[in-house]
């Protein structure tokens, strides 16, 4: 079985099971930030008196200011490591969350949700920490970056019920102050913990590239690879078809985790009913990263991503006639296990275009699944506000999904050579 490409430590500890485990945390607080949103919409939308859609509009600006930022971390995670970055971005979430407990008017949940948790999401997310892994784990790659994203579910399967009997026995200022105070941990974690690779000791792959702070170039030759590797990415039809599926996700996602405890409430389904629902998403996406991430390392990507697509298809079509708490369960099971697919796609964005502009490519990546979920946090409000159901936002989740599932299949997994990408550009 082959190694990473970092050196062991004389004991054979190899130091890169610790990032990862710095990766999974964060990932789980992470749920706290972008998955409990909807947790929250029906008690402060009552107790206010908002509009739906005006209070979503909130998790759509988180959305959008968490696409903005990710190309501009990537690219500071890309040249001077992911440390300082996602310190920063686990002390913005904290902060930002246990500022939502003073909410008192929309403006104010704008600028908060939107624009401090927003940030933070966007520094210390999925993208900063795939470019993060990316520098510790090459032939595991896949099974990394699955066991990370397996944290965002246990986060669902552990925040999400912990807010929602917060809310029900205290109030919703209360579980804010109480999921900001525990994501602060990150913080120190963060800063001590994370270090840079452990020099290698020769036995880089030729076919992928290292990261730029492991480069000997001057900065500015390092600036320029980096810039070469993403303009590549972004003249690759594999990447658009990447994207095209990517940001039916986000669509899908955003819309759902944002309104689907509401959705259940009007249904008559219990409050603790729809949290447990929503924790059950978080707990079988669990089982489908840890699965999901190792397979592909053996049979490649696109085909279970096209898989997982299809899947969260079904699942909204079931979420459509849910009326009953088996129903809907049944949605949070299926809908759950198609949840490896962010996973995969940053597997698949690194597998192809190596490891030097990860940080970069990945933050367009999610730049563009974000803009997405801007639109369909904010849609599936419009659609309750306007006809006081959500299917009229729901249909058209199937349709993207379904051809985020035809554009997996047409994706080329070959890769440029290692050589050309690092050959001058002509004069």
């Amino acid at each position: 079985m082959g190694s990473d490409t970092t050196r062991k430590p004389a004991s054979g500890f190899y130091y890169g099971w610790v990032i990862l485990l710095v990766s999974w945390m964060l990932m789980f607080f992470t749920a706290g930030l972008s998955q409990a949103f909807g947790i929250f919409l029906k008690p402060m939308t009552e107790d206010f008196g908002w509009d739906r859609s005006s209070f979503a509009l909130a998790m759509s600006l988180f959305a959008i200011v968490s696409a903005l930022v990710p190309p501009f971390a990537g690219r500071l995670a890309d040249r001077y490591g992911p440390r300082l970055v996602l310190t920063v971005g686990a002390l913005l979430n904290g902060i930002g969350m246990i500022l939502m407990a003073f909410t008192s008017s929309l403006w104010y949940a704008y600028l908060i949700y939107g624009g401090v948790i927003g940030l933070g999401f966007g520094v210390a997310g999925q993208s900063t920490n795939a470019a993060l892994l990316a520098r510790w784990f090459v032939k595991r790659r896949g099974m990394a970056l699955s066991v990370s994203s397996t944290g965002l579910g246990m986060g669902q399967l552990v925040l999400l019920p912990l807010a929602t009997l917060l809310i029900i026995n205290f109030s919703w200022r209360i579980s804010f102050i109480v999921i900001g105070s525990m994501s602060l941990v990150m913080v120190p974690i963060c800063f001590f913990v994370l270090r840079r690779p452990e020099p290698p000791d020769g036995h880089h792959e030729a076919d992928d590239s290292v990261a730029v702070s492991e480069l000997p170039e001057t900065a500015c030759l390092a600036a320029e690879l980096i810039r070469r590797d993403t303009q590549a990415a972004f003249r690759s039809r594999a990447f658009w078809l990447l994207i095209g599926g990517f940001m039916g996700c986000g669509f899908t996602i955003y819309l759902l985790m944002t309104h689907v405890a509401a959705l259940a409430t009007d249904r008559g389904i219990s409050a603790t009913q729809a949290g447990t629902a929503l924790g059950l998403v978080g707990g079988t996406s669990l089982v489908s990263g840890v699965i999901v991430g190792s397979l592909s390392d053996r049979i490649g990507r696109k085909h279970l991503l096209a898989g997982l697509y299809l899947l969260r298809a079904a699942s909204v079509v079931v979420l459509m006639g849910a009326h009953s708490t088996e129903a809907l369960y049944l949605f949070a099971v299926m809908f759950g296990l198609s949840r490896a697919n962010g996973a995969l796609v940053s597997a698949a964005v690194i597998d192809l275009y190596g490891r030097r502009a990860v940080g970069s490519i990945l933050g367009y990546t999610t730049m563009f699944h974000q803009l997405a979920a801007a639109l369909g946090a904010f849609a599936g409000g419009l659609a309750y506000d306007l006809t006081g159901s959500y299917n009229l936002a729901l249909a058209p989740c199937v349709v993207l999904l379904l051809a985020g599932s035809a554009a997996s299949l047409m994706i080329d997994e070959r890769r440029p050579s290692a050589s050309r990408r690092l050959q001058p550009a002509p004069a």
